[in-house]
């Protein structure tokens, strides 16, 4: 196996323990509770999964816009982070939780197979805002929904520190 493809087969190894342990998390919350906010700043769990979903979708964009030779097009910058969080807050509160769970699930699927069919030469390519595709990968993918694992486990601990914003 090359290098290249054993590091996406890593990185898709990844994808799905991090999604694994993110969901693992969640089924320990209340069904009471799934929509109460607090877990992170005014999020609640459902808010928490729509959000997940969105950079899940984000990151399969990512890796379409390069294996479709289109990886300039990827202009997202971290300056948009909040905005973009505002927007996907704002219209995860029209969702069931089961909605926002299928959301989820159809996201995650869609990166995780965007991802293990992408040429592996391609994750080293520059995108247009400067990341590598492998970067993307990682902070929308396993880095997130490790970060958000935390953030549920720490809710019920009381450890996390309730105002912290993604």
């Amino acid at each position: 196996m090359s290098a290249g493809r054993e590091r996406r087969d890593v990185l898709v190894t990844d994808l799905e323990a991090a999604r694994d342990a993110f969901v693992g998390a969640l089924a320990d919350v209340d069904p009471d509770l799934f929509t109460a906010p607090g877990l992170v700043g005014d999020w609640s769990a459902r808010d928490l999964v729509a959000h997940v979903a969105f950079w899940c979708d984000h990151g399969a964009d990512a890796l379409e816009l390069a294996a479709s030779g289109k990886g300039a097009d990827f202009d997202y910058d971290t300056s948009q982070t909040d905005a973009i969080n505002e927007e996907v807050f704002a219209g995860a509160s029209t969702l069931t939780p089961m909605e926002a769970y299928e959301r989820e699930q159809v996201a995650f699927e869609r990166f995780r197979d965007d991802l293990a069919e992408l040429d592996p030469a391609l994750l080293a390519a520059t995108l247009g805002n400067g990341d590598s595709v492998a970067a993307v990968v990682r902070y929308d993918g396993p880095d997130h929904y490790a970060e958000h694992t935390e953030h549920v486990r720490a809710w019920f601990t009381g450890r996390a520190d309730r105002d912290d914003e993604d």
